[in-house]
């Protein structure tokens, strides 16, 4: 009975068995090595495609600066202040001239551009006028991306701080 069962030695020619395992071992590492290597790659291109250029920017830094929304315009003008201060008001001009979107807070943040250092929020006050006001500073001179997200629209403004 046991005449018909062979025990495989290391001097024996390896069965098909062992090759194909072999062989789909090999498959594997290298597939997984190559998805790795998309994945990091498309990570890296994403993650500087974020936070780069004025992909993203409708306006230039020409001071102040406009933004065609819904039911009108948005006039942004930042401007810088003592050292690495900067001052923001934002003004929205209606296509009727009513003052109703005056009510509407802008959310304004800002980030350093090609830096991954986060948002930072620039609260915003509202004057008897119907601007609205901010201020803050920048960390470190650079380029500076600010966004402002109006009654659900984002607009954003590039800035060369000092």
């Amino acid at each position: 009975m046991l005449r018909n069962f062979t025990i495989w030695s290391a001097s024996e020619p390896k069965s098909w068995l062992f090759k194909a395992m072999q062989s789909n071992r090999f498959v594997l590492t290298v597939g997984s090595i190559a998805l790795l290597l998309i994945a990091v790659g498309i990570s890296i291109y994403l993650g500087f495609l974020n936070n780069q250029g004025s992909l993203g920017s409708n306006a230039s830094a020409a001071m102040p600066a406009a933004f065609d929304l819904t039911g009108g315009r948005l006039v942004i003008d930042l401007t810088d202040a003592d050292g690495s201060a900067f001052g923001i008001t934002a003004k929205f001009e209606s296509d009727d001239d009513s003052n109703d979107a005056t009510l509407i807070q802008p959310n304004v943040s800002m980030t350093m551009i090609g830096h991954n250092m986060g948002r930072t929020l620039v609260p915003m006050l509202r004057r008897s006028d119907g601007t609205w006001t901010g201020s803050g500073s920048f960390p470190m001179s650079g380029r500076w991306r600010f966004q402002i997200v109006f009654d659900g629209e984002v607009v954003q403004l590039d800035h060369s701080a000092p």
